[in-house]
């Protein structure tokens, strides 16, 4: 079987799939819960010099239906102090004496604020930090203000740097153009690794009886952190935007929901992962999934470890000017089991190029019509339509 030990900045996991900061790792007894169940590492609730109140709700679930396609969430960092984080990590520590844990903090403008955390957490046997400049619920020059601004960003690494000899991550905003030029600020700045990414800033909906934006607190509310299977397509473009052009560690953060979502990380060249909203929805326990999938898959393909996957994909990763336009192809669909339901057909009218339509509640490709745009393929609900070279 697939080994899927990971060494990572020196520091040995089990396994490649951590928990991100985030609500599930607000406690020591829910990591240790979470470890139990064979998380293999955490990433703590962040841990400023002061504690941060959460509003409620602070929590809003986007749906359509029963299908959830992302969340929004407004809380800042940890509600509980310093102090407390201590004796939590060390009790983490009692029953786990080895597995990773890597402490998120998060300061402001002056070296004080972060350094003092570092110092009161590193007698406690954590294995490294991961610095929070990128949550976009913060409106002073924290989280994502100070993760946009380049010389800030430069200068709150180096004062962490210059406070501790253990690995320090910086885990990027997404709410940026460029983000790669940012990583390259982390890297020089003295940074070991980056995360890509942290949430995006959205707005989860708007209750159209009030007019309140949603999560409401008190009639009012804020822009919050949007996170979910929607963000992993911006996530993993920017790990595998960090990953072709700056020569740093990247952990994959964004949207993982299966062992797929984390493949897809591997493939474009993270190391690890940190999976927090679909933890949320559905339970620690995911973690088995999560392992027995990757390892069937490298196994099928004969894949000994994560290293025969990892970065695989950048090379195939181009700009448009290197795309042969010279290759078309056409819809093709599988007769025997297409239900004539005309969705494909539908999409085609509206979207396309008008090259399907029903005939005896079957569907008829015009390939002389068909330009190969890819739309049938991705809105059949049975996986029956593929796209096939044009003859």
């Amino acid at each position: 079987m697939a080994s899927l030990e990971t060494k990572f900045l020196g520091i040995q996991f089990p396994n490649p799939f951590i928990l991100a900061s985030a609500p599930p790792t607000a406690r020591g007894s829910m990591i240790i819960e979470a470890f139990e169940a064979g998380w293999g590492g955490a990433v703590l609730k962040t841990i400023g010099l002061e504690r941060t109140p959460h509003p409620s709700p602070r929590l809003q679930v986007i749906r359509e239906g029963r299908d959830k396609r992302g969340m929004v969430n407004i809380e800042l960092i940890s509600d509980i102090s310093l102090e407390q984080w201590e004796d939590e990590i060390d009790l983490i520590r009692s029953t786990f004496p080895d597995r990773p844990i890597i402490a998120s903090i998060m300061g402001g403008g002056h070296p004080d604020d972060w350094q003092k955390v570092v110092q009161r957490l590193e007698m406690h046997k954590i294995n490294g930090y991961e610095m929070n400049v990128s949550c976009p619920n913060f409106s002073e020059r924290r989280g994502a203000q100070l993760g946009q601004d380049p010389d800030s960003l430069f200068m709150a690494i180096s004062w962490v740097r210059e406070a501790t000899s253990l690995p320090v991550i910086v885990k990027l905003t997404p709410n940026v153009t460029d983000i790669t030029s940012l990583a390259q600020v982390a890297k020089d700045a003295g940074a070991n690794a980056v995360t890509a990414t942290n949430t995006l800033s959205g707005l989860a909906g708007i209750d159209l009886e009030s007019f309140t934006p949603l999560p409401t607190v008190d009639q009012v509310g804020i822009f919050g952190g949007y996170s979910g299977p929607g963000l992993k397509p911006v996530s993993l473009r920017c790990a595998a935007s960090i990953n072709k052009t700056v020569d740093i560690p990247v952990i994959g953060c964004g949207g993982i929901g299966s062992w797929k979502d984390a493949a897809e990380y591997f493939a474009v060249g993270a190391s690890l992962v940190e999976v927090c909203t679909s933890v949320m929805w559905n339970g620690y326990g995911i973690i088995d999934k999560l392992k027995s999938g990757i390892e069937k898959y490298l196994d099928e393909h004969g894949y000994h470890s994560l290293e025969d996957i990892r970065g695989r994909a950048l090379s195939q990763i181009v700009n448009f000017p290197q795309l042969n336009l010279e290759v078309r192809l056409v819809a093709q669909i599988d007769e025997q089991e297409c239900t004539g339901c005309g969705i494909c057909v539908k999409a085609c009218q509206s979207g396309g190029y008008n090259a399907m339509t029903m005939n005896d509640r079957k569907v008829d490709v015009d390939f002389f019509k068909c330009d190969g745009c890819g739309l049938c393929v991705g809105v059949c609900p049975y996986g029956i339509v593929k796209m096939v070279l044009k003859e």
